[in-house]
This record gives C-alpha cells, sequence and structure tokens, in this order.
C-alpha cells in the first residue's frame, strides 16, 4: 500500500487527481490544506492546517510515503523538505512552473515571457528539491485549462520546451502513472505539454 498526501489539495489539479487515485486500490490518500474539512470527498483523512508552518507538516507527513505538492513556493518547498527528513519521507512530486531553466524555445517562448515577466526562475521549488538528497519529480507544467485529454508529452530537463497547452487532466494522470510505477523518473524535472501543443505561438484559449 502507499500512503499519498496531497498538500494543497483544495487546488484545481487534485480536483482531477482525487478521484484517480480513490480508485486505486493500492493507494490510500490524505488531504492536506487550509480548509481540508470542507472539501467534498468521502472516505479520505483530511488535515486542516497551513503549509508554511513545520509542525503542521510534519504532522501530516506522520506515516505517509510520498507527498504530492500542488504549488511552487521555494520557502515552503524548503519548509517541506524538512518535514520529510524529520518523517523519513524520500519521495515528493511538485507541481511547478516551465521556464525555470528558460528552456521555452520559440514561437512560444516570446508569447510566454510576455505573460509571465521576467522572473520565472526566481523563487522556485526546484532550487530546494535540486540541492535536496530526496527522490524528486519537478513538473514543468505548461499553460493548464480544464479539458478532457489525458495525453501527455513528458520531456526531460535539457530539451527543448515546446508545448503552449496542457489540460489539468493529463497532470493528473502523468502524477497517477509516476505513483502507479507506469513511469519510472527520479530526481527528475519533467517538462509537460500536450501532443500537439508544439510550435504554437500561444495557447489556443488564448
Amino acid at each position: 500500500m502507499t500512503r499519498v498526501l496531497i498538500i494543497g489539495a483544495g487546488g484545481q489539479i487534485p480536483r482531477y487527481l482525487i478521484p484517480l487515485l480513490q480508485a486505486q486500490t493500492a493507494i490510500t490518500v490524505t488531504l492536506f490544506g487550509r480548509h481540508a474539512d470542507a472539501l467534498p470527498y468521502d472516505g479520505l483523512r483530511k488535515i486542516t492546517g497551513q503549509a508554511d508552518q513545520l509542525s503542521d507538516l510534519v504532522e501530516a507527513m506522520q506515516g505517509q510515503d510520498i507527498v504530492y505538492m500542488n504549488f511552487d513556493d521555494k520557502a515552503i518547498t524548503e519548509l517541506v523538505v524538512t518535514a520529510m527528513h524529520q518523517t523519513g519521507i524520500k519521495r515528493i512530486i511538485q507541481a511547478g512552473v516551465l521556464s525555470v531553466y528558460g528552456e521555452v524555445a520559440e514561437p512560444f517562448a516570446a508569447w510566454n515571457t510576455r505573460m509571465m515577466g521576467g522572473t520565472v526562475a526566481e523563487g522556485r521549488g526546484i532550487e530546494a528539491l535540486e540541492a535536496s538528497d530526496l527522490d524528486y519529480v519537478y513538473l514543468r507544467m505548461t499553460w493548464l485549462y480544464n479539458g478532457q485529454r489525458r495525453e501527455y508529452v513528458a520531456s526531460p530537463k535539457g530539451a527543448p520546451f515546446l508545448g503552449a497547452q496542457v489540460t489539468r487532466k493529463a497532470i493528473a494522470q502523468f502524477v497517477l502513472d509516476t505513483l502507479t510505477g507506469k513511469r519510472e523518473d527520479h530526481r527528475a524535472s519533467i517538462g509537460l505539454w500536450e501532443p500537439g501543443s508544439e510550435n504554437k505561438t500561444k495557447p489556443d484559449f488564448y
């Protein structure tokens, strides 16, 4: 049995991820967030707490095997890493952003830079993860939308980032594939986009 803690369980990706995990008989899920008790999921353990409080994180991580962190903030990621060390957890998946290495290729790069500004690479969790000894997977997600497609392209660190869009359901599928062993990424920073969105100047929904 794999025990998964979702930090930031009230976010949009967990809306797709949690039902996928509930369907897995070999996975148990604990939800952690500021208002976890109000989340509309039956049969799951829910812990209300603050991700910027080390004591709350340590309490939530007791007995867990892997952490899924649904947002990207370097300072909080550093706290999460500390809590993982204190509780003996080694594996983490973190939802992050594209362009942390300046890897986005043209023609999409010009639009992405204009929309996101010039500070994308600053204060990101990948810095804390790469400096740690954890078995991490950092998700460099392109622009997200709510659609039904589950397909994704997974691009390793060092490769050009080509895709302009991806569904939240596809991100949830990637996380599920990682948790169930379909994917074997370790200490990896993975770019994620939708097949067919390569070489677009911007997402279709803009």
